[in-house]
C-alpha cells in the first residue's frame, strides 16, 4: 500500500493536515467533511490539499471505523477508501496548517516537530480564531495562519477544553453522528474564511 503523500493535480500547493490519535475516526471524518464543504464553495479555484493522519496509528493503511464510514455515508460522503497513516516529520513540514482534535495531540505534534507549533491549532480553536481574524481575502495563506497564531496572544496554545473534539472510538453510532455534527459545524465555520 502506498501511503506516501502526493499532491493532487490542480491543487495550489497548500495543505491542511487534520490529526487525531488513530486516524480512523475524527481526523479522517474531519478531512472528508472539510473536502466536501470546500467543494461546495470552491467556485472553480484550485483547491487546498486536505489530508489526515494520527499520532498513534495501530494499523497503518487500515480503514476508518465502520461507524465513521456509516456516519459520513448518511451525509452522502464516502469514507470507505480511507487508509490510516501516522503523522510524521514529512507531513508536518509540508502542512501549511495543522488541525488537531485534542491538546494531547497538539503536544505530540509539537514534540515531533517543534517548528510546526505556531501553525498547529485545536479544531475548535482554529474556527474560533478564524472568526476573530476574519476571512483570508487578500492575505496569503501563510499570512492568514500567522494572524491566527497572533490572535492567541503570544501563546503556543490558546485552546480550551471546549475547543477539543472528543473521540467517539468504541462508542455507538450516535456518538459518531454527534462527532460528525461537531466536526461539520467547525468545517462550515472555517472553510469560507480560509479560501
Amino acid at each position: 500500500m502506498n501511503l506516501e503523500l502526493r499532491r493532487r493535480p490542480g491543487t495550489v500547493g497548500l495543505m491542511i493536515l487534520f490529526v487525531c490519535t488513530g486516524n480512523t475516526c475524527r481526523s479522517a471524518m474531519a478531512a472528508a467533511l472539510y473536502r466536501d464543504q470546500l467543494a461546495k464553495v470552491d467556485e472553480g479555484r484550485p483547491i487546498l490539499e486536505v489530508v489526515s493522519a494520527g499520532t498513534d496509528v495501530n494499523s497503518v493503511g487500515g480503514p476508518a471505523t465502520p461507524e465513521a464510514v456509516q456516519a459520513l455515508a448518511e451525509r452522502g460522503i464516502d469514507l470507505s477508501d480511507h487508509q490510516a497513516r501516522p503523522v510524521d516529520n514529512t507531513l508536518l513540514a509540508e502542512a501549511d496548517l495543522v488541525v488537531v482534535m485534542t491538546r494531547r495531540q497538539e503536544a505530540a505534534v509539537g514534540t515531533l516537530e517543534a517548528t510546526v507549533r505556531p501553525r498547529t491549532f485545536l479544531f475548535g480553536e482554529a474556527a474560533r480564531l478564524a472568526g476573530t481574524v476574519g476571512p483570508r481575502q487578500d492575505r496569503t495563506f501563510r499570512e492568514w495562519v500567522e494572524s491566527l497564531a497572533s490572535a492567541r496572544g503570544g501563546h503556543f496554545t490558546g485552546g480550551r477544553i471546549v475547543d477539543e473534539v472528543l473521540d467517539p472510538w468504541g462508542g455507538t453510532i450516535d456518538d459518531y453522528r454527534r462527532c460528525a455534527d461537531r466536526l461539520d459545524g467547525f468545517c462550515s465555520a472555517f472553510v469560507r474564511l480560509v479560501i
